[in-house]
């Protein structure tokens, strides 16, 4: 962790960042590079990127215009409310003085622009991030062409290919997913808020990936208590967040790991039941035996005013060592369990203590 934490001082000692990247990367490497920027505005760094590199979506992502409504009141106030009302909003403001002046009152609309910063700058820089890129060749052209300026700026290397030349002043190349090195990074500074666009485009980089090793779980699971969620992988992808996703939030923030990670369990914690949370379920438990593959899962659910722990494991002695224990329905590879009194928790971690 220690390169980890010479990373941290570098950021926090820098104030001119760049960020170099493959032409046309994958979600994983994007993920990333997004996450990076979004951290480093918040920080209040100057941030550049070379924008040809990137497709237009995504440029016009870091140029994104935001506007907000501005209301400016020159009167001294005793209280400030909003009530939401559907899709509505209504802002209450109560002046001190009941007689204001209406002349007093103004609003307008008002944009604020990301002003993304193309790979050219003017100020040295003081740290430059490569992130998914196996060679030095391939990035020379995006550095300092005046050697002083180059080594007087640190060079960080983040890969998940092991033939990486190792050209950093620190480098990280492991071969989880870089999406992971980079959640480490983030939790690093930690110290400092961000918002939930940093830990969603994390999540992005995790879910646009084929398969998911239940080694991350962890770090998705950090993530997703942060605030992280999936809108950002459906936005990209131009599709409505479907409805069972928020079930498998739900399911990821409530996650626990046993026996080396190997063994998932979780659960919902709505008391009452509904078809599209059962429906959801089913869906979820299929994603996880099929995108993770952990040698056993559980995640427990309310229907019917019971608490329903649905299991699946590819080791047949842990699905019969529960078919001897539990009432239920059972088939090779996994069943249902039927609980009268327990929540949902509740017979999770009895699971836990019984495996």
């Amino acid at each position: 962790m220690e390169r980890f934490q010479n990373i941290k001082e570098s950021i926090k000692n820098a104030k001119n960042i760049k960020i170099i990247f493959p032409r046309n990367p994958n979600n994983d490497v994007l993920g990333s590079v997004l996450a990076l920027y979004s951290a480093f505005k918040q920080l209040n760094k100057q941030v550049f990127v070379p924008e040809e590199r990137l497709s237009e979506e995504i440029i016009h992502f870091l140029r994104g215009e935001k506007k907000k409504i501005y209301i400016t009141l020159n009167e001294e106030i005793s209280e400030i409310y909003y009530e939401k009302k559907g899709d509505h909003v209504n802002l209450n403001i109560i002046p001190k003085d009941q007689n204001f002046n209406a002349d007093n009152f103004s609003w307008e609309i008002v944009s604020e622009k990301n002003n993304a910063s193309t790979g050219e700058h003017t100020e040295p820089l003081d740290l430059i991030i490569i992130i998914g890129v196996l060679r030095f060749a391939e990035i020379e052209k995006y550095l300092p062409t005046d050697e002083e300026d180059l080594f007087a700026c640190t060079i960080v290397n983040i890969d998940n290919d092991l033939t990486n030349e190792n050209y950093g002043d620190i480098n990280i190349i492991d071969e989880s997913p870089i999406s992971k090195t980079t959640t480490i990074l983030v939790k690093e500074l930690s110290e400092f808020s961000f918002s939930k666009e940093v830990f969603d485009f994390l999540l992005f980089g995790f879910f646009s990936q084929e398969k998911i090793s239940t080694k991350n779980i962890s770090a998705i699971k950090w993530i997703i208590n942060n605030g992280g969620t999936l809108d950002i992988y459906f936005e990209y992808q131009k599709k409505e967040k479907p409805s069972w996703v928020i079930y498998f939030e739900a399911a990821l923030k409530n996650i626990s790991l046993q026996e080396d990670e190997e063994i998932i369990f979780s659960y919902l914690r709505a008391e009452k039941s509904n078809n599209e949370q059962i429906e959801s379920t089913l869906r979820i438990s299929k994603i996880f035996r099929e995108w993770i593959n952990p040698k056993a899962f559980c995640l427990a659910f309310r229907e019917d005013q019971q608490t329903k722990p649905i299991f699946y494991s590819s080791l047949p002695a842990i699905v019969k060592k529960i078919g001897t224990q539990y009432k239920g329905a059972f088939k090779e590879t996994g069943g249902i369990i039927t609980h009268n009194e327990k929540s949902p928790l509740e017979a999770i971690e009895e699971l836990k203590e019984f495996l």
